[in-house]
């Protein structure tokens, strides 16, 4: 015992120490070893003998040697891009994706593969595995996999609690199911948490502590970050305003209540508003086509949606007073002021102080690049959300 604690400080420091490297260049960007060594806080030797290991498990990569200021060129080092890849699954009530990135968050244009969520788990699964085999061939190494996820998804035994819109994964363990086919390190992050780590990591929240997530595609979920660490609840469940009820008499939830903002205020209600009008079911693609080749006009639906999601805007800045709120949609495709009236409509209903001290911002990152900051983050720093 006496000699075997010693050595097991020393693996976990020498570990501590790597993901400190990866944080910092996931951080910086590509920097030189002096550079990472002023920036991590670590000596010298320390970022040397890290930095082998590094390169040996294909993390990392040298790239074109940069003129410093005095002596010799030093080479950079950056997250590997072209020696090893990550996959990120986005799952939808209507379709998934399998997409693949290098450890830099870089999509690669070609690695896109979907196809339409199946009614049933056992096909559900079967259909990722396959797309995740094909990304797996490309001769690459593939260091992890990354998955974005509706619903209430349980922080500690990583299951699916249950999923409004997508109840054929209610009590599943799909992080855990994909590990066991496919021999990847795997990180299921929900899906407003996985748009958070996607703004935090590469879009409008870079930097930024404190802000919340409102994601108003399919479902409604809001993410909140606050002090930098994502505010999950006692078992990873919170943050599911869409089923605050609004309308008592209103129309049934995938949740099994009425009324609720989802059902009102989405990409989804809106679609489903126009449909119910023209008495033919249309996507919301198919809303978006239509509206952009002046064949639909779908301004009174636009508008109710807009009422209730400005209800939704108000009250996660009333609640959280953060510093920014990112809206994650695709309606505001539909017109160029849309966004502009669902500011004017939320400072009608938020608290003034709170609403004169707040940002709101449209999303620049989505949930396929939320899946891949999900599993770049575990292999990283060991953690797959930002959870302090």
């Amino acid at each position: 015992m006496e000699t075997t604690r010693p050595r097991a400080r020393a693996g976990l420091l020498r570990q501590l120490n790597e993901r400190r490297i990866l944080a910092t260049l996931q951080e910086h960007g590509p920097l030189s070893r002096a550079e990472i060594a002023r920036h991590a806080g670590v000596s010298g030797p320390t970022v040397t003998r890290a930095v082998a290991t590094l390169l040996e498990d294909n993390l990392l990569e040298e790239g074109d040697a940069r003129q410093a200021a005095v002596g010799r060129p030093g080479k950079v080092l950056r997250l590997a891009s072209r020696t090893a890849t990550v996959l990120g699954i986005v799952v939808g009530a209507r379709c998934c994706e399998v997409v693949s990135a290098g450890l830099d968050g870089e999509l690669h244009p070609d690695g896109v593969r979907s196809f339409q969520t199946p009614a049933r788990y056992g096909d559900l699964v079967k259909g990722l595995v396959r797309l995740a085999r094909a990304a797996m061939g490309q001769g690459v190494p593939v260091l992890g996999l990354g998955i974005s996820m509706p619903g209430l998804l349980h922080r500690r035994d990583r299951r699916t609690v249950v999923s409004p819109n997508l109840h054929q994964t209610d009590g599943q363990r799909l992080g855990d199911d994909l590990a066991e086919r496919l021999g990847l390190e795997t990180a299921i992050v929900q899906e407003s948490h996985a748009l958070c780590l996607a703004e935090m990591t590469y879009g409008a929240a870079r930097g930024a502590t404190d802000f919340a997530m409102l994601d108003v595609s399919e479902g409604l979920g809001v993410g909140v970050v606050n002090g930098g660490i994502v505010l999950a609840g006692h078992s990873g469940l919170a943050g599911e305003l869409g089923h605050v009820t609004v309308e008592l008499d209103g129309k049934t939830c995938g949740c099994g209540n009425r009324g609720c903002l989802e059902t009102v205020a989405t990409d989804t209600a809106l679609a489903a508003a126009v449909s119910e009008r023209l008495g033919r079911s249309l996507s919301m693609d198919a809303v978006l086509a239509a509206v952009r080749a002046g064949e639909l006009d779908a301004s009174p639906e636009v508008e109710r949606v807009l009422q209730y999601l400005a209800v939704g805007v108000a009250a996660v800045i009333n609640l959280f007073n953060p510093s920014m709120v990112i809206v994650h949609g695709r309606l505001f495709d539909l017109g160029p002021s849309l966004f502009d009236r669902l500011l004017a409509l939320t400072g009608e209903r938020a608290l003034a102080p709170s609403m004169a001290d707040c940002a709101i911002v449209r999303a620049r990152g989505n949930k396929r690049l939320g899946a891949v900051a999900g599993i770049i983050r575990r292999l990283t720093t060991g953690r797959e959300e930002p959870l302090g």
